[in-house]
C-alpha cells in the first residue's frame, strides 16, 4: 500500500523541501498553500496522513483540526501540526483539538517521519 500524506504548508520553500523528502521515503503527497485548500484536497483524496502548519492564510491548524474531527469522512485522518510557536499552550490546545502530534519548526526530517510512523501505526489498530 503507498500511503498517501496530504501536506499543507504556506511556506512554498518547506513546502516544496518536505514533499522532495517525503517522496524519497516513498511517501505519495498531495500539496497544498492553505487550510482551505487542504480541507478541500483532504476530502478529494482522503489521505492516509495530514501534516500542516498552524499559522496560514484563509483556515489555520486549529480551525482545519475542527474541522476534520466533525467531518464523516476525515474525523479518523491522523494530523500532525507543525509550528514555530512551542510555548505548551500551543501544544496543548493542537493535541486537545485531535491533533496526532505536534512538532517545533524547526525539527529534524528524521523526527517527523519517527511522528508519521507512529500516527499511521496508532491509525491502523482497531
Amino acid at each position: 500500500m503507498n500511503t498517501r500524506i496530504l501536506l499543507i504548508e504556506d511556506k512554498a520553500g518547506l513546502l516544496d523541501t518536505l514533499k522532495s523528502l517525503l517522496e524519497l521515503h516513498d511517501y505519495t503527497v498531495i500539496t497544498a498553500s492553505n487550510g482551505e485548500e487542504g480541507f478541500a484536497k483532504a476530502i478529494r483524496y482522503l489521505p492516509d496522513l495530514v501534516i500542516s502548519d498552524i499559522y496560514m492564510p484563509l483556515i489555520n491548524g486549529y480551525e482545519l483540526l475542527d474541522q476534520f474531527r466533525e467531518h464523516p469522512l476525515l474525523h479518523k485522518i491522523p494530523v500532525l501540526i507543525t509550528s514555530g510557536k512551542k510555548e505548551d499552550d500551543e501544544i496543548t490546545t493542537a493535541l486537545q483539538k485531535g491533533a496526532a502530534g505536534y512538532l517545533i519548526k524547526p525539527f529534524v526530517f528524521a523526527h517527523l517521519h519517527e511522528q508519521i510512523k507512529k500516527a499511521l501505526k496508532r491509525h491502523q489498530q482497531p
